[in-house]
Order: C-alpha cells, then sequence, then structure tokens
C-alpha cells in the first residue's frame, strides 16, 4: 500500500527569520513579469526568450547573482509622445508585478531553458521554493482547491483566522532553515463507481503550500519532455482534449481499440525508481530530500500509523505530476516504436486506437510487457481488445454504435454519450442535496446547488450526446422536490404529481430546464 504526503506540525509561533539559504553551485533563477495572462504560459516571447539562457542557463551561482528573491528595480518608461502643447517628456512608472505574475515568469524561463536542454539538470532550485512571491502563489491555489483538515485538524479558514502572512512568514522561514518535517497523511476513503471505496491521503495544509510550491517550480522541467500522448493533470490539456483525439481517430478509421487499466496504480510506484526518474532533471537535494519524506510519510487510518514502501497516494498535491512522471516512460517507449496506433493516456487511464484488429493485440503485448518492466500490473478484468463498435468506455464518457440515414441508406458511426455510472452518481448527488433540505426551511437553496450541479454535469459532457440524459436528471431533481414538498404537507403518493407540476420548479424556484442547460441559455 503506497501513499504521500507533507508536513508540519502546526503553525509555530516563534520567529522564524532565520538566515537565506545559499547553495553551493547551481543557477539563479530571477523573475519578471510582463505577462497578462490568466492561464500558465510556458511559451515565452520577446525579452523573456532573449534573456532566458542568461538567467536560467548560464551556470551562475546563487551568490554570484544574489538574493533570487528581491526582485528587479522598478524602472521609469519614457513615453514617445509628449502631451499637446507641452515639450517635456512624461514618464510612467512600471507597475509592480503580482506574485501570480512573476511566477508565471519564472516557470516560462524554466521551461525554455528545459526545452533547449533536454540532457541538463537543475541542482540549484531549493530557494526558489520559499520565496514570498512562490510561496504566496502556492497559498493561492491550495485555498481556491480548499480540501479537507489533516492530521493537525488545521483547516484553510483556520489560518485565514490566524493570519495568511504570519503563517507564510514562519513557513518560509522554517523552509529556509531546513527545519520543515512532513507530517503524517489522513486516510479517507470514497465511494467508486463500482461500489468499491477509493483510499485518498489528505496531507496537512501547511504540507500542500509546501507541495504546491515544489510543483510550480519543478513542473516545468519535466512539462519541457511530456508528450503529446498525455492529458491527464498538465497545464493547458484537459479530458477533452484526450476525447477530441479519440474522436479524430475514430473519423479516420482506427476502429480496434485496446483499453488499458491499471491495477492500483497509485498505490504501486516503486520509491526508488521514481526518484531515479526525478533526479534526471532535478539533482537539488534538499527537494529531492522532501519528495522522497512526502513518499514515506506516515498514513494514520483509525488510529494506527503504517509506512509506505510503495506508492504515492491520490489527494497529495505533487501525486498527479509524480505519476505522469513515472508513465512517462510508457510514453517515451511509445514514440521510439513510432506504431501504426495511437496511444491517448489522461494520468493512468489509456486507451491504444488501431486500424486492425491484428495491431491491437501487437500493441497490447507491447504495452504489457513495457508496463511490466517498470514494476506495475495491468489488470486483467478490465484490460481488453475490443472493436470500438462493440463499445467502451473512457474519462465518463461512453463510446457506442450509432446508426443514421444519408440519402436514404443507413449508415453507422461511433457516437458518444455520457456513462451510466456518470448519471448514477449525478443522481445520487441531487439525491443527497434535496435530502439536506429541512422540511421547515426554503427549497430555494436547494434549487441553487441543484442548478450549480447540473450546470457543472452539463459543462462536462457538453462535447457528446446528452440531450436525453439530461432531460432524465432535470425530470429526477423535480421528482426529488416534488418528494420533499410530499413529506413536508404529509401528502399521500398520488396527491402530489399534479398539484407540484415540474413546470412549478421551473417557473417559482427557478430550477434550470433541460433546454436552458442544453442551450447554454
Amino acid at each position: 500500500m503506497g501513499t504521500c504526503a507533507s508536513g508540519l506540525d502546526g503553525v509555530k509561533d516563534d520567529d522564524m527569520r532565520g538566515r537565506n539559504h545559499q547553495s553551493n553551485s547551481g543557477e539563479s533563477l530571477s523573475s519578471s513579469a510582463d505577462d497578462t495572462g490568466d492561464k500558465e504560459r510556458y511559451k515565452p516571447t520577446g525579452e523573456s526568450r532573449a534573456d532566458a539562457c542568461q538567467e536560467v542557463g548560464g551556470g551562475h551561482s546563487t551568490v554570484d547573482r544574489g538574493d533570487s528573491i528581491t526582485p528587479r528595480e522598478e524602472r521609469a518608461t519614457s513615453l514617445d509622445a509628449p502631451p499637446k502643447g507641452e515639450g517635456t517628456r512624461v514618464t510612467a512608472q512600471k507597475a509592480t508585478p503580482t506574485p501570480k505574475k512573476r511566477v508565471r515568469e519564472l516557470r516560462e524561463r524554466l521551461c525554455l531553458s528545459a526545452k533547449e536542454q533536454p540532457q541538463r539538470r537543475y541542482g540549484n532550485l531549493y530557494d526558489k521554493i520559499w520565496r514570498p512571491d512562490i510561496l504566496r502563489e502556492a497559498w493561492r491555489l491550495v485555498a481556491v482547491n480548499r480540501g479537507a483538515a489533516g492530521v493537525d485538524g488545521e483547516s484553510i479558514q483556520w489560518i485565514k483566522e490566524y493570519g495568511v502572512d504570519k503563517f507564510l512568514e514562519e513557513l518560509g522561514g522554517e523552509l529556509r532553515l531546513g527545519d520543515h518535517r512532513p507530517d503524517n497523511i489522513l486516510r479517507v476513503y470514497i465511494p467508486k463507481g463500482d461500489g468499491r471505496m477509493r483510499p485518498l491521503g489528505i496531507p496537512t495544509v501547511t504540507d500542500r503550500v509546501v507541495q504546491m510550491a515544489v510543483k510550480l517550480v519543478v513542473e516545468p522541467l519535466f512539462e519541457a519532455d511530456f508528450l503529446p500522448c498525455s492529458h491527464g493533470f498538465r497545464p493547458k490539456r484537459s479530458s477533452h482534449d484526450a476525447i477530441r483525439v479519440i474522436d479524430d481517430c475514430l473519423r479516420r478509421g482506427y476502429r480496434w481499440v485496446v483499453d488499458v487499466d491499471l491495477k492500483s496504480y497509485f498505490d504501486s510506484i516503486p520509491h526508488d525508481r521514481l526518484l531515479e526518474l526525478v533526479r534526471r532533471r532535478v539533482t537539488d537535494r534538499k527537494i529531492l530530500r522532501l519528495i522522497r519524506l512526502w513518499l514515506k510519510a506516515g498514513i494514520l487510518e483509525k488510529g494506527w500509523i503504517t509506512y509506505p514502501e510503495l506508492g504515492s497516494p491520490q489527494g497529495g498535491v505533487l501525486s498527479p505530476l509524480l505519476a505522469n512522471i513515472y508513465l512517462h516512460e510508457v510514453d517515451k517507449v511509445w514514440q521510439r516504436r513510432a506504431p501504426r496506433a495511437v496511444l491517448v493516456r489522461y494520468a493512468d487511464d489509456m486507451l491504444i486506437l488501431c486500424p486492425t484488429e491484428g495491431d491491437a493485440q501487437r500493441e497490447y503485448a507491447h504495452l504489457r510487457n513495457t508496463v511490466e518492466g517498470l514494476g506495475l500490473t495491468l489488470n486483467a478484468e478490465k484490460t481488453r481488445v475490443t472493436a470500438a463498435r462493440d463499445g467502451f468506455d473512457f474519462l465518463g464518457f461512453s463510446f457506442r454504435l450509432g446508426v443514421y440515414t444519408r440519402g436514404g441508406k443507413r449508415k453507422e458511426t461511433i457516437v458518444k454519450v455520457p456513462r451510466a455510472k456518470a448519471e448514477k452518481s449525478m443522481r445520487a448527488k441531487i439525491k443527497e442535496t434535496v435530502r439536506e433540505v429541512h422540511l421547515g426551511d426554503s427549497l430555494d437553496e436547494a434549487v441553487g446547488k441543484l442548478n450549480a450541479q447540473l450546470r457543472g454535469w452539463v459543462n462536462y459532457f457538453r462535447i457528446s450526446n446528452l440531450d436525453f440524459a439530461v432531460k432524465g436528471l432535470v425530470y429526477y431533481a423535480c421528482g426529488q422536490l416534488r418528494l420533499n414538498l410530499r413529506r413536508r404537507f404529509n401528502r399521500k403518493r398520488g396527491q402530489y404529481v399534479t398539484r407540484w407540476a415540474d413546470s412549478m420548479f421551473h417557473d417559482s424556484y427557478g430550477l434550470y430546464s433541460a433546454s436552458l442547460l442544453l442551450t447554454g441559455g
């Protein structure tokens, strides 16, 4: 059983100013910000591209370049045209970059440097981890994701009440002095679609902030190497991108599919081999030590603490990146072989699309050998070779045989619809939302939650044929609301259907109708 985490035993109240960390060798990465986009970008332009080799790849040490925390001095920019009727120039003060922009600029430079130097290893990154802008952005991302408290019981709200500035200052001092120690991980379980329970590991909020800071710094180095067949948990990539690749392959005649499922992947990753792959890009000993401590962190479950020998737990901030780093070896083997088939991977979920059954059988054998060479195991019950017309599932979508008529002739095609398990899970959420409403309370709040849930579900499955599914979900939501009113007014089963029609919930309470959801109105 495997898992990973990082931690801090609460927030220390003592002053942690400490001393500045300096590495013996390596490079110092300065950061500036002219980027104005909201999404992360790794493709530098203009001045960033010109300076990248000097600032990231030039080989200067941290001592030579000075304190990497201090931003560049603000420079006055002259405006070429003076105001009408005046002969003097007007100067404009350059805006102070936000932490988000500074971090984005650093990540741009790191990624560009890694792309231009595929064999380079980075040995001086730790001093970036405790930079105030990095920690501030890491806290913002963790706070947005919310999440439960870890073993220390300290939640996002608790830290806000304690003082975010004070918390980040103390954490930065602790990291600067090298005193940070990961805490144990809280093990919880969530239900899966097949009725089984999925284990999750919840690090403390402090650990999640530190893991996010490490991810912000090291992720661009590995993103420079990742291949286009990988779509999961990557910047500017999504499950919809993977589905579009599948659609394109099906249109081009790839009608045989190898549906791949890895057995307990996140709990089976060998720690030593994973760290060896991380060292191909990151050789900073302090960062490697942090990652090892997260992988080896104790797991608290029902009062007992166990220490894993394998795995990186689902629930940790850094786990998706580590999982991609390990399965990148599968992608590389695939690229070297250059088969006729197409590999689509979203974390540990994989599909291989092939033109013929023979190709599918051959690629399945190659993949099995590659996976076993990495110390992983294919799930024999779920991994299969199938014709696309017989149906397959991927990322919540079901691909099925459909028919249409053109020119008076009946033709076959592959259509995609929301998976039955996805509809079942959504019905369970609707039922739970309505059940939480006390019989004496208004339904307005419940309807607001239902609208948000329905809107999110439709937005995810919008690229499929979902008309029938959406109508069914809206009808089910109306039924649950009627059931609440029947209990509230103690009405018999046959008395409430006509009295509280579906239209009442749409007109009086504002519940989204199926047509409104489908049109995006």
